[in-house]
């Protein structure tokens, strides 16, 4: 009898864990982490459904992390199957999987995994659905109808078709990026359309609609879509994925087949033989471009001024090890080392304007990341190769610079 009562004990226990860190989670106003050692199915599922089920009040979409595993330091304190229990709590309840989601409202009711290499721990992002209120407490319908002055999407739906094209260049460089931008501008569709529906029936416009009616048009935002559309369509044909995109893609068309099939078998009993024959035919298009993405191999996007950067990651490099090596020093060496801060900052500043439109930190930061890596290769190889006697004396001649490689020139210049 005690047994059954610690157990009941244990478990009401628990359930008020889960209940404290659902409401955590319902409160919080900005991106968070939290730690799921421990949790089981069950406790899974319940967290799902009271932090996830209904709609939080934010003004403004929040990432929720939730660690689920790990490597061998950590291993231990997950289930191996915590990943798939939470996707499925989350799809039971109205979540869709989208491995491109970032912190956006038109990824409400989203998730996606991640294993992060670096921190070699398991993560799943969720992005809750969402009722938009303002900061004095009012609901989205009171909401103004345009996006913020100087967003992305803003930016993108009132500028000329060309500046538009140099924007695209310029600000996305990946399929998920472009992809988030078509998103965006059909959601400025949508406004657009209800403004004119507004002014059909006689009502007023605010100053905020009345300016987006000035400086762009129905017609203009349409042409922007279908333009950006042939250009992610475009980069699926010459393969420029990366492998999440790749992955991601793969995941919809994979559903998209089934689906398919499962009504072109209902259709064929019914005997529907124009159906059949137009959903064969859809089948067919959606397999062939499976085929296609499954063949791509995956690239990685350079940084802007990958080069640039590169070049002072490197330059740095010598300066730390100065910095941190024993003994006195000459006044020479002390000059050396009072560089460092300036070329950090520049490096740092070239990072932030490389960085593009709805990247999220964590794939930002792994991109600059990898640049730092390589430049400790090209310093470790130059190292050995100066040791080794086939190296020369000047530090800028010990690995090979943006200069050397005649790709790129200086620090202070664009984009090669």
């Amino acid at each position: 009898e005690d047994h059954k009562i610690n157990q009941r004990m244990a478990a009401i226990e628990t359930e008020k864990g889960v209940a404290g860190l659902a409401k955590d989670i319902i409160e919080s106003e900005e991106h968070q982490q939290w730690d799921l050692g421990g949790y089981t199915e069950n406790q899974i599922t319940s967290l799902s459904k009271a932090a996830f089920q209904n709609p939080i009040k934010l003004e403004a979409m929040v990432r929720h992390t939730f660690v689920i595993g790990g490597g061998k330091k950590v291993r231990q304190k997950y289930d191996d199957k915590l990943g798939k229990y939470f996707a499925t709590a989350l799809r039971e309840i109205g979540f869709e999987e989208d491995r491109t989601a970032t912190a956006t409202m038109d990824c409400a009711g989203k998730y996606k995994q991640q294993h992060d290499t670096d921190k070699d721990l398991k993560f799943i992002h969720v992005f809750p659905k969402i009722d938009v209120i303002t900061k004095g407490g009012q609901g989205a319908e009171d909401k103004s109808d345009l996006m913020d002055l100087g967003s992305p999407g803003y930016l993108a739906t009132v500028c000329a078709l060309e500046t538009f094209k140099k924007m695209v260049a310029s600000k996305t460089q990946s399929w998920a990026q472009r992809r988030q931008l078509v998103s965006e501008l059909k959601e400025s569709g949508d406004r657009f359309n209800a403004i004119e529906q507004k002014m059909m029936t006689g009502q007023a416009l605010n100053n905020d609609e009345q300016d987006m009616y000035d400086v762009t048009s129905r017609e203009g935002i349409e042409e922007k879509i279908t333009w950006l559309e042939s250009q992610i369509k475009g980069m699926v044909d010459q393969g420029q994925l990366t492998m999440g995109e790749k992955q991601q893609l793969l995941f919809q068309m994979e559903n998209r087949i089934k689906t398919l099939t499962s009504e072109i078998d209902i259709s064929t009993k019914e005997g529907k033989v124009k159906k059949v024959e137009k959903l064969s035919n859809q089948l067919k298009g959606v397999t062939t471009r499976r085929d296609l993405v499954q063949n791509i191999e995956p690239i990685i996007h350079r940084l802007k001024y990958e080069d640039q950067i590169l070049s002072l990651r490197l330059e740095v490099i010598p300066l730390v090890k100065l910095e941190e090596a024993s003994g006195l020093r000459s006044m020479e060496e002390m000059k050396k080392i009072g560089t460092r801060p300036d070329l950090e900052a520049e490096a740092n500043r070239l990072e932030k304007e490389s960085r593009g439109w709805f990247e999220e930190d964590s794939e930002f930061n792994a991109r600059c990341e990898r640049i730092s890596a390589e430049a400790n290769r090209k310093y470790e190889k130059a190292s050995k190769k100066k040791a080794s006697g086939g190296g020369k004396s000047r530090p800028e001649d010990q690995w090979e610079t943006v200069s050397s490689q005649g790709s790129g020139g200086g620090r202070n210049k664009g984009r090669r």
